[in-house]
């Protein structure tokens, strides 16, 4: 699974319990951006919740 650094960061945030809103502070940006980085996620990968992509991420990390 390669991700950009912005998607890995968005990734291992969301792995941390952070929300949507949480991650865009933290990495000053939209929220709107957090989530269009998060769609192309689900989409790349063909995964449709956020515990998906971090599992997909996790597997892939081992």
């Amino acid at each position: 699974m390669r991700l950009s650094r912005r998607q890995a960061e968005i990734v291992s945030l969301i792995a941390e319990g952070y929300s949507g809103k949480e991650i865009a502070r933290i990495l000053r940006m939209s929220p709107k951006t957090v989530e269009s980085h998060m769609q192309r996620l689900f989409d790349r990968y063909g995964v449709r919740s956020r515990a998906a992509i971090v599992a997909k991420w996790l597997t892939n990390c081992a």
